[in-house]
């Protein structure tokens, strides 16, 4: 188990590097843009897929975007059905009759001036070129035929023309003009073997009236036109082929429309996303560097935020994988919002959340509304954890988030008046759903993370300031006296860090844990000194000096062994800075035996305070010792004030403040504090009578009378009871 630990902890050294390491900053924030960038862009790569017609499809293929699609065969169907009701535009050929004219006077010319000699062959060459098709029965007949028979035949046949095109012969209904003309042949010319050559006569007949092409194309182009294709709307994450299907020609069209079966990539995407990222991204870090140049310079603090963002848009992408648009509205970005601010800051946990609820939504239908709903329920998990006073703050924040993800998710979609009450009532419980997503992982998260980039919370300085803590109830019981004052100093320390803007929750949970090392050797502190015997007194100053010093670092392990925060741990190794035991001091100095003393060995071995908070525990300290020390319980406010006043300006003498970042004014905003903190302390008491006691067994007395006499009067009233009963009975 200690070899995980020291992996654990070696690998954090690793990861975080020094302090403010740029080069490693760098490196892993590269990594993290690639990791986002690749979060943001996976759905735009191509699929590597081909389908054809007929094929089953290996996988269910869902719709990466809602789209609305035009249904070709529903479209084509309806077309055919417009065009079947439009009746086509005619137009009238005159010369049809004239025609019909010639082409007959041409047969009977041939057929006069023919004779036995005529062979079929070129009788068969003469009709092609009229496009009638005669075989030998045909030829027979015509060539057989007299002069008055064929004259007869012209006749009827003229007679029948003429009397054909005085009406319309149309040329979709040919077949009935032709019949109509054979009745007409019949009735003026009777031949029972006419019928043989009918279709040679025939086939003199032309339409009259005809269909004009390009006005009824036009016609039908006006038509279609004025048709709307039929379209499909096909929601995101819709099913268009299951897994097994036979894809058919329909599937195809949607799976090519959605450039899935084609395997293209959408590189106008892909570079509107890059860039659209890589500014948000310049922004915030702009904005760390340049504002929060505290954060920035913290490793730890920087790859927490970029750890967060990864970890949201993982959850984010895993729901992009249902491929439903409204579960867009279960990403829980209000975690990293609670997280970032009780982690880092609220300025920090503002600009995060901002940044979140821009980019974010890219992932999903790219509906900006979602970044109205994003930002908002950030915003509301931010406010909520401003003071966490417990870790069920972090729930009481779920809870917030949850009705006004809801309120706003429904305010919002107000602006789709379409939808149907239960499609409102949907959304309102996917932002309830949000809110307590948000809880379990922000609670879930939380002591990971504090561990894991070795921060602190205020819910875990809160409940290290719990009295039942083990290490403070061991305060408690083996050293009281440096209970009671690191309680003191505490206090101290809190409100001064109040009235200087430092974290006053830090500054009074390291007073309590600021003086743990004496738990080692508890007696050789005057603080748990209570009878007459110094264990000092048969010691010398220089061991003396040794053991009191020892207390920074046998704090400091055990701060290790119990697993405080790193910063509180700081304030243990830093509360003493390189200040001067100087009794001790002074005793080696004046000691016989001595004559070369080094002021080193009497010092701390330090560091100084590197921070507000453990400069005004070191402040804190010493003056709360002093004013004890000097039994002010009839001083003044001003003794108290010259005291404190005059312990922080040895301090700043000393240079021991040099390196905590405190002003001269905030130094003498700190003294005013502590003055009058200790003044309430330590004030001025009544002085009581010297015959206390005398008077104290006087009320004693006149106690015991009164009570004498009530038990009388209540021995009295039962006799009377007693007797009453007696008389009954």
């Amino acid at each position: 188990m200690d070899g995980f630990k020291e992996f654990f902890s070696s690998l954090k050294t690793k990861l975080y590097g020094k302090k403010n390491d740029k080069t490693r900053k760098i490196t892993i924030s590269i990594v993290f843009c690639l990791v986002i960038l690749l979060i943001l862009t996976v759905d735009l790569l191509p699929r590597e897929m081909e389908f054809s017609l007929g094929q089953q499809s290996p996988t269910d293929i869902r719709a990466p975007e809602t789209r609305t699609i035009v249904d070709e065969e529903a479209t084509q169907a309806r077309e055919d059905l417009a065009l079947a009701n439009v009746s086509p535009v005619y137009k009238e050929d005159r010369e049809a009759l004239s025609k019909a004219q010639e082409n007959k006077d041409r047969i009977f010319s041939f057929l006069l001036e023919a004779s036995e000699e005529t062979s079929f062959n070129e009788a068969e060459l003469f009709f092609s070129e009229l496009n009638i098709e005669l075989d030998n029965d045909q030829w027979d007949y015509l060539i057989n035929l007299d002069d008055t028979d064929l004259a007869s035949l012209r006749v009827a046949l003229s007679t029948a023309l003429e009397e054909i095109y005085r009406g319309a012969v149309y040329e979709d209904d040919l077949n009935n003009s032709k019949e109509e003309l054979l009745e007409i042949i019949a009735s003026e010319y009777e031949d029972d073997n006419f019928t043989l050559v009918e279709d040679i006569f025939t086939a003199l007949l032309f339409p009259n009236i005809v269909i004009d092409q390009e006005a009824t194309e036009n016609k039908e182009a006006e038509i279609l036109a004025g048709l709307e294709p039929v379209t499909i709307t096909i929601n995101s994450g819709e099913l268009i082929v299951q897994e097994g299907q036979e894809i058919g020609s329909q599937e195809l069209s949607f799976l090519e429309e959605f450039s899935i079966s084609r395997g293209e990539i959408s590189w106008f995407k892909i570079t509107g996303v890059t860039f659209y990222f890589l500014i948000l991204t310049l922004v915030i870090f702009y904005y760390l560097i340049y504002y929060q140049p505290e954060i920035w310079r913290e490793n730890n603090q920087v790859f927490l935020l970029e750890s967060l963002l990864i970890i949201l848009f993982f959850i984010a992408f895993i729901l992009n994988r249902f491929q439903i648009d409204v579960l867009a509205y279960l990403a829980p970005v209000a975690m990293v919002s609670i997280l970032a601010t009780v982690l880092i800051n609220t300025a920090a946990a503002v600009a995060v959340t901002i940044y979140i609820s821009l980019l974010l939504p890219i992932l999903f239908t790219g509906d900006f509304l979602l970044a109205a709903s994003y930002f908002i329920a950030g915003m509301a998990g931010i406010f909520s954890v401003a003071e966490v006073s417990q870790r069920s703050d972090l729930v009481k924040a779920g809870f917030n988030v949850s009705g006004t993800m809801a309120l706003t998710i429904i305010v919002l979609n107000f602006l789709n008046p379409a939808q149907l009450l239960l499609d409102y009532l949907v959304l309102a419980g996917l932002g309830l759903a949000n809110g307590i997503l948000v809880a379990v992982l922000a609670n879930g998260l939380l002591p990971y993370l504090e561990n894991g980039f070795d921060l602190t919370s205020a819910v875990k300085l809160l409940e290290l300031s719990n009295p039942s803590n083990p290490l403070l109830k061991r305060l408690l019981v083996e050293a009281p006296g440096t209970y009671h004052h690191s309680v003191l100093v505490g206090n101290l320390a809190e409100t001064a860090a109040d009235q200087i803007g430092a974290d006053s929750l830090l500054a009074r949970v390291g007073a309590y844990y600021h003086d743990i090392g004496k738990l080692k050797r508890p007696f050789f502190f005057s603080d748990n000194q209570f009878g007459d015997e110094n264990p000092h007194n048969k010691i010398k100053p220089n061991l003396s000096s040794l053991i009191i010093k020892s207390h920074v670092k046998d704090g400091i392990e055990l701060a290790e062994k119990h697993k405080l925060p790193q910063e509180i741990i700081d304030i243990i190794a830093q509360h003493q800075g390189t200040s001067l035991i100087s009794y001790f001091y002074q005793q080696a100095k004046e000691s016989e035996t001595r004559s070369n003393i080094s002021e080193t060995d009497f010092r701390y071995e330090g560091p100084k305070p590197q921070s507000k908070e453990a400069a005004l525990i070191m402040l804190a300290d010493v003056c709360e010792a002093a004013v004890r020390s000097k039994n002010f319980n009839k001083s003044n406010h001003s003794r108290i004030e010259s005291v404190v006043k005059g312990l922080i300006r040895e301090k700043l003498i000393d240079n021991e403040l040099d390196e905590s970042n405190l002003t001269l004014q905030e130094l003498n905003i700190i003294g005013d504090s502590f003055s009058r903190v200790l003044t309430g302390i330590y004030h001025q008491r009544v002085d009581y009578p010297d015959d206390l006691e005398e008077e104290v067994e006087e009320v004693k007395d006149q106690g015991n009378e009164v009570k004498d006499k009530n038990n009388d009067k209540q021995s009295n009233i039962q006799s009377k009871d007693g007797s009453g009963t007696e008389e009954n009975d």
